[in-house]
């Protein structure tokens, strides 16, 4: 309808003007969904309706995240929250990273460091594991349902990169799906027993700024 195509197009000159940030064009030229893509942007402006964006429009409920006792913001909810932190955990392990990010401008760099020569891939993994822990935050809110191992995010991750795999060419197709399942076997895995000291500090999430100043 005329609201959507403005939406749309609204969008689009955010993410493509000159001074729109350094990600923004790559969001919107990221091989995802259209509505993914905005999504994308509205995190980006801290944008997404997360409890403490609704109290500052007078909502007058419960600050707290649904995963946790914190209050929730787009950066503890996707990010700092020990369920966003473990399963960036289950990602980092699965692409060799020895961190997590805590933000969502932190993710960029944190996936041009560990996927330098994959840049074509770059949207698509934060894509996914922003959108999938969004949707479970809404299925806990809304539907009331109960999450209580990350495996069930990044379960729902795997399934959208597989999905979303046939905006790709073949062969970047085929190493998306093929990245996804090797994800999913690591994280049930690892969830079901660490292999050691060093990867649980990866699992629970040691963040990349402790290492990256």
């Amino acid at each position: 309808g005329k609201k959507e195509s403005f939406t749309v197009k609204s969008v689009y000159k955010a993410l493509t003007k000159n001074d729109a940030g350094p990600y923004f064009v790559k969001i919107w030229k990221g091989k995802i969904p259209a509505k993914i893509k905005i999504f994308l942007w509205l995190v980006a402006n801290n944008a997404i309706l997360t409890r403490d964006n609704m109290i500052r429009r007078k909502w007058p409920g419960d600050p707290s995240c649904l995963f946790c006792d914190r209050d929730e913001s787009v950066s503890h909810l996707l990010f700092q929250c020990s369920m966003a932190k473990a399963v960036w955990g289950i990602v980092a392990f699965s692409l060799g990273a020895t961190n997590v990010p805590r933000n969502f401008s932190q993710c960029w760099m944190w996936c041009e460091k560990w996927l330098p020569h994959r840049q074509i891939f770059h949207a698509i993994v934060i894509a996914v594991i922003c959108w999938a822990i969004w949707k479970m935050r809404n299925n806990i809110c809304f539907q009331g349902k109960k999450v209580t191992s990350p495996i069930t995010i990044i379960c729902h991750a795997c399934s959208l990169i597989s999905y979303w795999a046939g905006l790709y060419e073949d062969l970047d197709k085929e190493e998306l799906s093929a990245g996804a399942e090797t994800m999913l076997k690591i994280a049930l895995q690892l969830v079901g027993k660490a292999k050691g000291p060093q990867d649980q500090e990866v699992i629970e999430g040691r963040d990349a700024d402790a290492e990256d100043h």
